[in-house]
């Protein structure tokens, strides 16, 4: 019995000895714990929920107003974020950020450099990643019913059953069953080779249509994204149910896994079910198939009283009275006892009273290639080989962090054997970010750059000088630190057919790896998505798969370096002729890096001439930042010159040059054609819809206000509008092409 007690004990004191253990090291290796609280409140008689999420460090996710965060180690810039609900369908996330700044261990910077010097010799490297074969690509499209809503837009069906058959080979994509739409009615269907002559086939309650694709927006891409395809419903109920403030009820939110939605039911009089619950669509749009008996439409949103309304009202809008979303007021940050004031902590709700109110999609902007879910970005890392594996809910296991990704590109403090280039800038028709961009090539199968992003001007439209010199300098001595994004272009034994190809990794101020990253201020949004957005993704559409198939090459582009959209500091050293040379360079290293037509063509033309501005002697190449592609220059309209050195260059060009051929604006006959081969269908005027969708008469509301798809980019193009600051006005340019190229009258307000 003494020797059972005796073990006892023993095994007590090894327990505690290892959690005393555990918690020194997690101590050792980690941050302050702070404490967040959030202020909210609601009108609509419900409960409020809490639920939260960090980019790094670690959060206790409690149903709590309260909650415990420890920060990583080190300095640098961390988000946190709290999903509040009422439970009648209301949601409402915001954010607080923690500049660790100040608060970093002493000694970090040290341990980083000794760090270093034992990773010289060994240390991780890239995991080797699976290698699924790459047949085809992905075909994207959504299914649109044959009926409008109240306000004569088109409606996208959730739910409805889709194949695709070529017509040539009569080949079944895919080979047997059928892909759902999701809650936008989109689908992707895997493996659909790009020559592919489709009919699309899908089944919306019972009933089976030619649901093809009205236009092709890509015809030359290698991943199909198509307009949607139209199919029949049997005299279908339809309409759109939200909230007293016209938003949808629910939320499609990735960065917490909450997909909720509104349902409708279709009854008789004698409250029978004939068809539902059916699921609202993400703009509140909702169809039932119509029954000759069908007496009323039961709307139900999550636990408020459901609300009914005479299935003979057809196509109206139903309000869910008495029923908004939560109010967050505020979120605060307490270490030790002490509120934490800005910089150092600070409420970050979304930017308003700009033009992109218009706009109210929290996923509008940085997403119109797809959105990624969390379990969906751990497995595009583990296709590349930058995570062993992932949980079921899409936590990384296994990351490599950047220190170690530089030694595997040998760039940074491992650079041996060719020269490294940087520049520091900020981006400002971009993301006004303060950059610090570093790049090297060890020949064309071998590239690396990292850009590691900072706070940028405080004024993203009209910076003061001293505005850029500060955000500049900042960024430089690696204070405001937010996320270094890193690309590499290189061959990985066994994957993409032994072809080198663009990687994607976004790494945080501590060095650890994350999935995802917030560039517009309204939402997180996850690799690989959130950054074929602007780098191109020949091989992506829709989103990542989840189930290990996709591909390790999404077709990324590097981004060519381009100055006249740049804002430099006057500090010697941070001016733009004193950095002429290095962008030249890092240009040099993109042409190394798989570049597409669009930017061989793009640095081409850039050094082919000399522009305006003027630098000293001993800068060797300079820029041309008036440059006009000869298809521009040989357009007959007046308009196009001024259009594309205005607007092309300014809003369009930083993604565009990134993209397919299809897309590739510096071709003048891809904006203009309208035969829907090369372009998106209806030349110039798809164009008008993209920009300025609501205000005109087409009803394909997803697309909408969509391009600038930039939030900066966007605000910048319409605050330049006959402004009284000195900026070029982009928006009279643009409005005299579509004019000139037979769109007269279209995009004659400003959000």
């Amino acid at each position: 019995m003494r020797n059972r007690n005796l073990i006892i004990i023993l095994c007590v004191l090894s327990i505690a000895l290892l959690a005393f253990r555990v918690k020194a090291d997690y101590n050792e290796h980690h941050g302050r714990t702070v404490e967040l609280n959030v202020q909210a409140t609601d009108t609509s008689g419900g409960t409020l929920h809490y639920a939260w999420k960090s980019t790094d460090g670690h959060i206790n996710n409690v149903n709590s107003a309260s909650t415990a965060w420890t920060l990583p180690e080190g300095t640098g810039i961390h988000f946190a974020y709290v999903l509040v609900s009422n439970g009648l369908g209301g949601y409402t996330e915001r954010r607080i950020l923690v500049n660790t700044d100040t608060l970093g261990s002493d000694h970090h910077g040290e341990e980083q450099d000794s760090e270093q010097e034992g990773e010289s010799s060994h240390g991780s490297r890239y995991h080797a990643p699976p290698a699924p074969a790459q047949v085809g690509d992905y075909w994207r499209s959504r299914v649109i019913l044959d009926s409008s809503n109240a306000a004569g837009n088109e409606i996208y069906v959730p739910g409805a059953s889709v194949f695709l058959t070529d017509k040539n080979t009569n080949l079944r994509y895919p080979p047997s069953g059928f892909i759902t739409t999701d809650l936008k009615g989109e689908y992707l269907i895997p493996g659909v080779p790009p020559s592919t002559n489709e009919t699309v086939t899908c089944l919306v309650d019972g009933v089976t249509s030619d649901c093809s694709p009205d236009n092709v927006m890509l015809s030359t891409a290698t991943s199909h994204y198509v307009l949607g395809g139209q199919a029949t419903s049997t005299s279908p109920v339809v309409g759109t149910f939200t909230l007293a403030d016209g938003t949808p009820c629910g939320t499609l939110n990735e960065f917490f896994g909450v997909h909720a939605t509104a349902t409708a039911t279709l009854l008789d009089s004698l409250s029978h079910v004939l068809a539902g619950p059916a699921q609202v669509n993400e703009f509140g749009d909702y169809y039932l198939p119509g029954q000759t008996n069908g007496a009323f439409v039961q709307l139900s949103c999550e636990n408020a009283t459901p609300v009914r309304i005479p299935a003979s009202t057809s196509a109206t809008t139903t309000l869910l009275t008495g029923v908004t979303p939560p109010t967050v007021t505020n979120i605060t940050a307490t270490l030790s006892g002490t509120l934490l004031a800005p910089p150092v902590a600070q409420f970050a709700p979304p930017a308003t009273g700009l033009p992109s109110d218009i706009v109210t999609r929290t996923d509008n902007f940085l997403a119109q290639k797809g959105l990624d879910s969390r379990l969906g970005a751990c497995k595009y890392y583990q296709a590349i080989g930058a995570v062993k594996g992932c949980t079921s809910t899409g936590e990384l296991k296994g990351a490599i962090t950047y220190l170690e990704w530089q030694k595997a590109v040998k760039i940074g403090h491992f650079a041996h054997g060719a020269p490294t280039f940087k520049a520091a800038f900020i981006n400002k028709v971009d993301l006004n970010l303060a950059r610090v961009h570093e790049s090297v090539s060890y020949g064309p199968d071998q590239t690396a750059a990292v850009v590691c992003n900072h706070v940028g001007a405080k004024d993203f439209f009209n910076p003061t000088q001293t505005d850029i010199d500060t955000a500049v300098e900042n960024a430089v001595h690696n204070k405001n630190l937010v996320a270094c994004v890193a690309m590499d272009y290189m061959i990985s034994p066994g994957v993409n057919n032994d072809q080198p190809f663009i990687r994607f990794l976004i790494f945080g101020p501590s060095g650890e790896l994350l999935p995802s990253i917030n560039l517009d201020g309204r939402r997180e949004k996850f690799v690989p998505g959130t950054c074929v957005v602007c780098h191109g993704g020949d091989h992506y559409a829709g989103k990542f798969p989840e189930d290990n198939t996709g591909f390790a090459n999404v077709g990324g582009h590097f981004l060519p370096y381009d100055a006249g959209n740049f804002e430099f500091a006057s500090k010697p050293g941070l001016q733009k002729c004193q950095q002429e040379d290095s962008l030249f360079h890092l240009n040099q290293n993109v042409l190394n890096a798989g570049p597409n037509v669009a930017e061989n063509e793009l640095i081409a033309g850039w050094y082919s001439t000399n522009g305006t501005v003027s630098c000293p002697p001993n800068v060797h190449h300079v820029l041309n930042e008036d440059y006009v592609p000869p298809s521009w220059l040989a357009a007959a309209e007046v308009s196009a010159v001024p259009f594309y050195k205005n607007v092309g260059a300014r809003s369009c060009r930083t993604c565009h040059v990134a993209m397919i051929e299809g897309y590739n604006f510096d071709h003048y006959t891809n904006i203009v054609n309208n035969t829907g081969t090369d372009a998106l269908p209806g030349g110039t005027f798809d164009f008008a819809v993209s920009v300025c969708g609501t205000q005109l008469t087409d009803n394909d509301t997803i697309r909408w206000n969509t391009m600038p798809n930039s939030l900066v980019t966007f605000n910048r193009f319409w605050l330049s509008y006959q402004n009284t600051v000195g900026i070029p006005d982009q928006v009279t340019p643009f409005r005299n092409f579509l004019n000139e190229t037979g769109n007269t009258g279209y995009c004659t307000s400003v959000p």
